[in-house]
This record gives structure tokens, C-alpha cells and sequence, in this order.
């Protein structure tokens, strides 16, 4: 894997969304249980039932 860092010390875009952080906004990028444990964290009803993509907009619009 490619390193998420420029010569200068600063993180690539391109870096951050391959590791699907929190802080890029990327969820598509995150497993579906890495999401569903995230929404159980908010208590977002209904999470056992949701696909991967209704969880990303359950939890986006928390």
C-alpha cells in the first residue's frame, strides 16, 4: 500500500480515503459491521435491518 504521507510530513487525500477514516467522511470505504457499530454507538434504531449504504445516510444525518 502506498503511504498516505507527502514528503513534507502532510496526509494525501488519496491516503485518507484508502483507510476510510472517520475524519475523511468516506464511509463508503468502512465495512458494513464497522458501520453498524458505529450506529449502535448512536443509537440509531432499526441498524440490525439497514444495508451498508442506509446506514451511511443514518448515520450522516444524525
Amino acid at each position: 500500500m502506498a503511504k498516505a504521507t507527502t514528503k513534507s510530513g502532510k496526509s494525501t487525500a488519496r491516503g485518507m480515503a484508502a483507510r476510510g477514516s472517520a475524519k475523511s467522511g468516506n464511509m463508503e470505504m468502512r465495512t458494513k459491521e464497522d458501520l453498524y457499530r458505529e450506529a449502535q454507538k448512536a443509537g440509531i434504531e432499526g441498524r440490525s435491518q439497514m444495508s451498508k449504504s442506509q446506514l451511511i445516510s443514518a448515520l450522516r444525518h444524525r
